[in-house]
This record gives C-alpha cells, sequence and structure tokens, in this order.
C-alpha cells in the first residue's frame, strides 16, 4: 500500500531488538517504512525482522555493538549500500552499566557508557548524514536523568546530557537542510532496563505493567505512570511525521513530573 504515512521511507533505528527501539521499528514498519535495524542480540533482531518481514517490508538487520566503530560504520555502509538514502534516524540504544557512586564506580565501564550513549549516536549520524535530504527526522531518545545530577549513575547522567546538547547543537546545524532534530524523552517505560532485570530475567512489558504499583522501582512520584514501549512509538511517529518546517531542536517528555 503506497497510501500509509511512511510509505517510501526508510528509518535506521538503533536498540531495536527489544523495548522501546522494537516497538518503533514495527510502528515505522506498519506504517509503511523499510527499516535497518540494529541491536546487540541477533536473535531479538531476527524475531523484529520477521514481524516485519510478514508485513513486506524490507528489513536490513545486523548485530552491532555501538561501542565498536567499525561495526557502526560497517552499518552504515551497509544501509547505504541497500537504500542509497536514509529519511529518518532514531538513536534509541543506550547502555546503563555503572550504577554506583563516582568514586567506586568502574572506569571501563563508565566510559562505555559513553561510548554507546555519546558516540554510538554520532557516528550512526555523522555516517548517513550524507545521504538524509530534505524534510528528514533525526530523533534521539534520552532520559530525564540527563537534566538533573543524581547521587549516583553519573556516567548516564552525563552521557545523556551530552546527547540533549549533541540534538540542540545539530538543529542549528541542519534547519537550513530542512532536516528536524528533535529529543524524545519517554519518562518511566516498561522496559528491561526500568525493570532493573538480570539477563535471562527480562519480562515482557504486559508483565511489568501488571504489577502493583508499589512493586515497582522506588523513587517515583505518586502521579507519574509507567508506559507501554508502544506508547512512546505513538509519539516517535509522531515526531517522524511532522512537515517540513516543523518542530527542531525541542525537548519533548512523556513523563508526567517536570525535568
Amino acid at each position: 500500500m503506497n497510501d500509509l504515512p511512511l510509505s517510501g521511507k526508510i528509518a535506521v533505528i538503533t536498540g531495536a531488538g527489544r523495548g522501546i527501539g522494537k516497538a518503533i521499528a514495527l510502528r515505522f514498519a506498519r506504517e509503511g517504512a523499510d527499516v535497518a535495524l540494529c541491536a546487540r542480540s541477533q536473535k531479538e533482531l531476527s524475531e523484529v525482522s520477521s514481524i516485519i518481514d510478514r508485513l513486506d517490508r524490507t528489513c536490513l538487520a545486523l548485530s552491532v555493538d555501538l561501542a565498536n566503530p567499525e561495526q557502526v560504520k560497517n552499518f552504515c555502509d551497509r544501509i547505504i549500500d541497500k537504500f542509497g538514502a536514509v529519511d529518518m534516524i532514531v538513536n534509541n540504544a543506550g547502555a546503563y552499566l555503572e550504577r554506583g557512586t563516582f568514586e567506586d564506580s568502574d572506569p571501563d565501564l563508565w566510559w562505555r557508557t559513553m561510548e554507546v550513549n555519546v558516540r554510538g549516536p554520532y557516528l550512526i549520524t555523522h555516517h548517513l548524514l550524507a545521504v538524509m535530504s530534505q524534510g528528514s527526522k533525526i530523533i534521539n531518545l534520552t532520559s530525564g536523568k540527563g537534566y538533573s545530577a543524581g547521587a549516583n549513575s553519573n556516567a548516564y547522567h552525563v552521557s545523556k546530557a551530552a546527547l540533549n546538547m549533541m540534538t540542540e547543537g545539530l538543529a542549528n546545524e541542519l534547519w537550513s537542510r530542512d532536516i528536524d532534530v528533535n529529543t524524545l524523552v519517554p519518562g518511566p517505560t516498561a522496559t528491561a532496563t526500568f525493570d532493573n532485570a538480570s539477563p535471562g530475567q527480562e519480562r515482557t512489558p504486559e508483565e511489568i505493567l501488571a504489577q502493583d504499583k508499589s512493586a515497582l522501582p522506588k523513587g517515583l512520584p505518586a502521579w507519574e505512570r509507567v508506559k507501554h514501549p508502544d506508547e512512546v512509538a505513538d509519539f516517535a511517529f509522531y515526531l517522524a511525521t511532522r512537515p517540513v518546517g516543523g518542530p527542531t531542536g525541542q525537548i519533548y517528555s512523556l513523563a508526567r513530573r517536570p525535568l
């Protein structure tokens, strides 16, 4: 069907094997886009790509470690070879590796967080900018932690603050090409990262949302709500379909509290 909103568009989504990235990949494909996906787990990617194949969309899905510049470049080269152009980049993948205090942190984990959360989006975007045309969209998923200093998880806070500034700088650079760059802050979302699940113990969004709110991670205000990843995908789709001249350099938060 050629009358779908994203028909003829090419979307690149990182961290697309599960959670928010998977939800965005499936939503964009259902709306007509062909997609290029990456994640660490080839098994998870294969499950997502099989769904997209059944939608009769073209899907390139590669296992990529965003901390590895060679793997990132290979992924981007494969995208250009296969599609020739890119209309949307969703920098969704992220790492939450060092949750302790700064003093007790592991320097290797601290820096790997920067490599995945900052250098990864930089390299993806840098490699693909040349094949993005007028009306293209870049959506960077960040976090409320990028707007406030915590008492732990310093690397994650710093990385998301850096990605926020990358959004604003890119928006200033690319407005003359009519390429919009915006930040999307999902807020609490039923994902494995939010659930702080151990490997092999991940639960589905539905399982997370079914539990009593008192069993969810502490620190959320009473009026906050944990969302299904599909809700974040809905808003990513909204941003991806703004007309030329729409918002750029903006922060869109789905949280229910001030950042």
